[in-house]
């Protein structure tokens, strides 16, 4: 019986090509996935733009931040000099910009028309404020949100409930133990 055998280098790079299509889609389970099977964060397509650059433009934070913690180079230069936090601040995407921020990228890397990250966002922005404190000094804190399932209001209890007593239960509804029917047995007709 044949076997069939497929090369390394294929897989390798369609399993990379998919670390890069999913940090663009913002596919957080596929990416995490791909990043856990040893996946280059620093790989590049044809454009040579990397994972963590579509990430960024597409304002994926949480991807950023498993990308960034993977490894990826936050410095990684794209054509024209640009950074990712080039893409993130044209795009607007201030927790992208407070990931890449706190990473470390250089906030004053020019792109070959001498354009820096801040010159990106629009004026009186948050993305603005965060880039301007960071020259200063003034780092950003990450908000952490967890999702939590919404409850609807009639399944939590408003505490006015009545105390169960303790010892037997009152009022003769339940099955009973043992024993014969009060009143010799004998079943009443219902009248209709």
């Amino acid at each position: 019986m044949a076997s069939i055998r497929i090369s390394k280098i294929y897989v390798d790079s369609d399993v990379q090509y998919r670390l890069l299509t999913s940090a663009q889609k913002g596919e957080i389970g596929t990416v995490t996935k791909l990043l856990r099977l040893k996946v280059n964060p620093n790989i590049r397509d044809e454009q040579h733009v990397t994972p963590l650059a579509k990430a960024c433009s597409g304002g994926h934070a949480e991807i950023a931040r498993l990308l960034i913690e993977a490894g990826a180079d936050i410095e990684a230069i794209m054509p024209n000099n640009v950074t990712a936090l080039h893409l993130a601040a044209r795009g607007d995407h201030s927790e992208t910009i407070k990931h890449l921020v706190l990473a470390g990228a250089k906030l004053d890397v020019r792109t070959r028309s001498g354009v820096e990250p801040i010159d990106l966002t629009k004026y009186n922005s948050i993305s603005r404020e965060i880039l301007s404190d960071a020259k200063r000094g003034d780092m950003p804190e990450l908000e952490e949100f967890i999702e939590l399932p919404e409850i609807p209001g009639h399944a939590i209890p408003d505490g006015s409930k009545k105390k169960a007593s303790k010892g037997k239960k009152k009022g003769g509804k339940g099955k009973k133990k043992g024993g014969k029917k009060k009143g010799g047995g004998k079943k009443k007709k219902k009248k209709k």
